[in-house]
């Protein structure tokens, strides 16, 4: 069955990409490159950037980084996540955007030192100044930042779309059953061609 179509009004929207930093998105480096199963999905992005800039979408950028004494760093770790702050230091290549996607002038960077988008920064002002009525959410992190975040937008009635095919995680299995099963409870799950044939000028 098709899904919904959704009717999005661009100059309302606001694109939030998570993490498309070189350590979290590429890997280990220098050099970095493209793992071939990140592939498409970078492909959709770059789709998804080029159409937001084209209609008029205002684009945020969340990056994570910590100072090297990692004062400001979580101090809670799990069983499963452990040490990569350590490798997330400001103004290292680890933490500098992806080649292929370098933000514009124009748009907003956000630093985020947990797993929501919303969690100490001034996102909320952003949103509220731009007028957004609806996030669209695509990047790295499907079940740690894109739900952190998703689940922080939704506590604040704001609507989100999670774009399937422009995000990724470490753990592919995790980011999968969030997309399948997660995800639909909190928002609207698509397609990147889906998202892109909602939003027109």
């Amino acid at each position: 069955m098709a899904a919904e179509a959704l009717a999005l009004e661009p100059k309302k929207c606001v694109l939030i990409l998570n993490d498309m930093i070189n350590r979290l998105f590429k890997g280990q480096g220098p050099p970095y490159s493209t793992p071939p199963h990140r592939q498409e999905m970078l492909e959709n992005v770059i789709k998804l950037v080029d159409h937001s800039r084209a209609v008029g979408i205002p684009i945020i950028w969340i990056t994570t980084h910590y100072r090297k004494d990692m004062a400001d760093g979580p101090k809670q770790m799990s069983d499963v996540f452990q040490g990569l702050q350590n490798l997330l230091i400001a103004g290292v290549p680890d933490t500098d955007f992806i080649d292929e996607l370098p933000p514009a002038p124009e748009d907003f960077i956000l630093v985020k030192q947990r797993w929501s988008a919303f969690w100490a920064t001034n996102l909320d002002c952003i949103l509220r100044a731009l007028g957004t009525e609806t996030l669209i959410l695509a990047g790295v992190g499907t079940h740690r930042t894109i739900e952190g975040t998703a689940r922080d937008a939704k506590n604040r009635d704001i609507p989100s779309v999670v774009v399937s095919d422009s995000c990724t995680a470490a753990e592919v299995e995790a980011s999968d059953m969030t997309l399948k099963y997660i995800l639909p409870i909190l928002v609207h799950v698509r397609t990147t061609d889906e998202v892109i044939s909602y939003l027109h000028n």
